[in-house]
């Protein structure tokens, strides 16, 4: 699902990555950690194409991702979920609208659309909250939003930036059983995160980085 080719990523001159080689296989689940500047954002960018790398290969799906135009670019985010640290959510459409939104620009329905969206946010104790706007909710709730809208679609792979930075210890846990419901769904999930009780609750594959290369590559605790 995921190859990385001795992957540099430069801002300023300063390597954040420096000849990172990687492979993810399809229907992983990996966690992603590392000190602060690690890189862990800036790997989740180069996967989704929102950034290029200074030098290297970034491959999904059987796709050459540094190399696409941006008429390309849209045939293999349609295979990516991404649940951003900032949400990014359309401040003038209801929490509905924030996800159907989203599974109409993938072609579904109206109906279905609307299905899945009122599914995945009963799931997230969020249903109730369908027709508010982003404003009026917490920012538990905005992240939450933000995860329904990634996981609506069904993609094949599910990139999430510190999923769990604005949820309490229950809501956390329950994303955490979401991603892996997903997960055994066939889906590869990649989560990068400095919650250290996430970690530890999954025994799955954690890569740390650490200099711009991964340091780690195991279950956790190392």
């Amino acid at each position: 699902m995921i190859r990385l080719r001795q992957l540099v990523k430069e801002y300023d001159g300063r390597a954040i990555l420096n000849g990172l080689d990687l492979q993810v296989e399809s229907g992983e689940f990996v966690f992603l950690t590392g000190p602060s500047g690690a890189g862990k954002t800036t790997l989740l960018r180069l996967l989704y194409g929102a950034e290029r790398p200074t030098a290297g290969e970034v491959w999904i799906a059987g796709y050459r991702v540094d190399t696409l135009s941006r008429s390309q670019m849209p045939e293999v985010r349609r295979r990516i979920g991404v649940i951003f640290q900032d949400f990014k959510l359309l401040r003038r459409k209801t929490v509905l609208e924030n996800v159907t939104f989203v599974l109409g620009f993938h072609g579904i329905g109206p109906r279905e659309a609307s299905r899945r969206a009122i599914q995945v946010l009963k799931r997230l104790g969020l249903h109730h909250r369908a027709g508010a706007l982003p404003e009026t909710l917490s920012g538990g709730e905005q992240q939450r939003v933000a995860i329904a809208r990634a996981l609506a679609y069904q993609p094949r792979l599910i990139l999430a930036d510190e999923p769990t930075g604005n949820l309490d210890a229950d809501l956390a846990s329950e994303l955490l059983s979401l991603l892996c419901d997903i997960n055994y769904q066939g889906a590869t999930v990649v989560v990068a995160t400095h919650d250290q009780a996430l970690l530890s609750a999954l025994p799955a594959r954690t890569l740390m980085l650490h200099d711009g290369r991964v340091r780690y590559d195991g279950t956790w605790p190392p």
